[in-house]
């Protein structure tokens, strides 16, 4: 697609959506996406544009489009042979997921710009779908195909959900799929390596040692063994053998036990006690494959860490952390370190972070989030930085965010969430993108956004 305009030019861009390549040449006032001598101005976008969308910075080829009521949209240039043209009388499209462009330089009728090439040009949050359940203390898994399965969760009535249901990044939509067999929160997923969705234990009323498998390719749960304990609060690790590793946790009392379960046979095998009973603890796999576990509860708040090597079913200490911490994230950096931030110790919600390296097991403080808080999420983002969103501590809940730079081990703020949020969940799409569903602030939450990071499509 050509460029009319000033003779001054911008750099090619290309892009990619729903499987689309889009690549064009670009003016630096306007374009033509059809025909390069169609008499049209259609004026680049620039940062102060569109409000709260956050467009783009002018160098960056996104337009602003205008529908009939003159609402402006940040999109890139758009492929006109593969939109839809608006309904000649009401100016409307057909699909919810599209608005009607009345400027689009495709031709002299109005088309149908998809809402997800406008996401394409912003930065920051934007809202999606809403799921059909409320629910906070659920799983949400990335499927091999992209789409993430959100399971189980509470929403404030008397007992759990069983429901489940799909995210679909390419139309920005929900849809139900079949239920659990268990109601259940505070549980684990695992994604297998055969694509199944592993989910174990959790609450609901009782404490569960119950398993169950989610198959994408019918949409179907099916069950699978039973662990050897009944648990919540508890962690599972998908190890690099594909056997998955689950740790501590609460059932009758704090747990250190450990088991493993193989896909091959659907058993639970026994391994290894830790050091430390402990839940509300985390677990992550090091690029080495051990596990580090840190932190937790067992009637005290926990700085300990341990790490489990899978060749020999053993647990063994290793540096504490500076801060105990309960509630608290632990995210595995590409540099192989581990950042642990937040959380409770037993006193006080905490904005304190550190780092674990494998090489020397021990833990250096690192600067201060910006926000204290327990019960958030962190993200590690495409480029290696990690997103922190939301939380709470004991007062408030936050729809604050803010981003940690391996580099320079310096956390800046970024755009706020549309809704506060504590207990919810966020997963990494393979666009780049973070969907962040559901939680709990003054009500249990069934809204979702998305999260887009500048230079990230």
């Amino acid at each position: 697609m050509n460029s009319i305009g000033q003779t001054t030019q911008l750099p090619n861009y290309s892009c990619s959506e729903n499987n689309v390549s889009i690549q064009f040449t670009l003016s630096s006032s306007s374009h033509s996406a059809w025909n390069p001598t169609s008499n049209c101005s259609l004026q680049q976008c620039n940062i102060s544009m569109n409000g709260n969308n956050n467009c783009l910075s002018s160098t960056t080829p996104c337009f602003d489009y205008r529908t009939t009521n003159n609402i402006s949209y940040c999109a890139p240039g758009i492929l006109c042979s593969i939109l839809e043209t608006c309904n000649n009388i009401t100016q409307t499209c057909s699909s919810n997921n599209s608005i009607c462009a009345i400027n689009s330089c495709c031709s002299s009728q109005a088309v149908c710009l998809p809402v997800l090439a406008t996401q394409m040009c912003n930065t920051g949050w934007f809202s999606t779908g809403n799921m059909s359940d409320a629910r906070s203390f659920h799983t949400a898994s990335v499927l091999s195909n992209g789409k993430i399965l959100v399971a189980g969760g509470v929403n404030g009535s008397s007992s759990a959900l069983n429901s489940a249901e799909l995210y679909d990044p390419s139309t920005g939509t929900w849809a139900t799929v079949g239920s659990m067999t268990d109601t259940r929160y505070e549980h684990t997923a695992s994604v297998l390596l055969d694509g199944k969705v592993l989910v174990t234990g959790g609450w609901n009323g009782n404490y569960l040692n119950s398993a169950e498998l989610y198959d994408p390719s019918t949409g179907i749960w099916v069950t699978t063994g039973n662990m050897n304990n009944a648990r919540n609060y508890h962690t599972a690790s998908v190890l690099s053998n594909g056997k998955v590793l689950i740790t501590g946790g609460y059932g009758i009392d704090y747990l250190n036990s450990a088991e493993l379960y193989d896909p091959s046979t659907g058993i639970w095998t026994t391994t290894g006690n830790m050091t430390s009973a402990r839940y509300q603890h985390t677990a992550s796999v090091l690029s080495g494959g051990k596990v580090l576990v840190t932190g937790g509860y067992n009637g005290n708040v926990s700085n300990s860490a341990e790490l489990y090597d899978l060749s020999t079913g053993i647990w063994t200490t290793t540096g504490n952390m500076t801060n105990a911490r309960k509630y608290h994230t632990a995210s595995v950096l590409s540099n192989g370190k581990v950042l642990a931030t937040g959380g409770h110790d037993s006193v006080n919600y905490l904005n304190s972070a550190e780092l674990y390296d494998p090489s020397t097991s021990n833990w250096a403080t690192m600067s201060n989030m910006i926000s204290t808080r327990g019960y958030h999420t962190a993200s590690i983002l495409s480029n290696g930085k990690v997103l922190v969103t939301g939380g709470n501590d004991r007062f408030n809940y936050f729809n604050s965010a803010e981003v940690y730079d391996p580099s320079t081990g310096i956390w800046t703020t970024t755009d706020n969430m549309n809704n506060a949020r504590a207990h919810h969940t966020a997963s990494v799409l393979s666009n780049g993108r973070v969907l962040v569903t559901g939680g709990y602030s003054t009500d249990y939450l069934n809204s979702a956004e998305v999260y887009q990071l500048f230079g990230i499509n």
